[in-house]
């Protein structure tokens, strides 16, 4: 575990949500959805939540072991 929350207090969130993004835009422009771009941001909001809350637990994770 303590691997895995190092690589989640590593990332850079931004670099990550750009990729996120063209990933979602080229897969619903490939698909043919009419509002792929509200797609693809709705998308990124949503695993941009989800990344953010993974680095807040894990760097809650990591400040708890530095304390004991």
């Amino acid at each position: 575990m303590r691997s895995l929350y190092s690589f989640i207090n590593r990332i850079n969130v931004f670099v990550w949500l750009v990729v996120i993004f063209a990933a979602h835009a080229l897969l619903y422009l490939i698909l043919g959805t009419r509002s792929w771009l509200a797609t693809s941001l709705l998308a990124t909001a949503f695993y941009g939540i989800v990344l953010l809350v993974a680095k807040l637990v894990a760097s809650r994770y990591e400040d708890r072991e530095e304390s004991k």
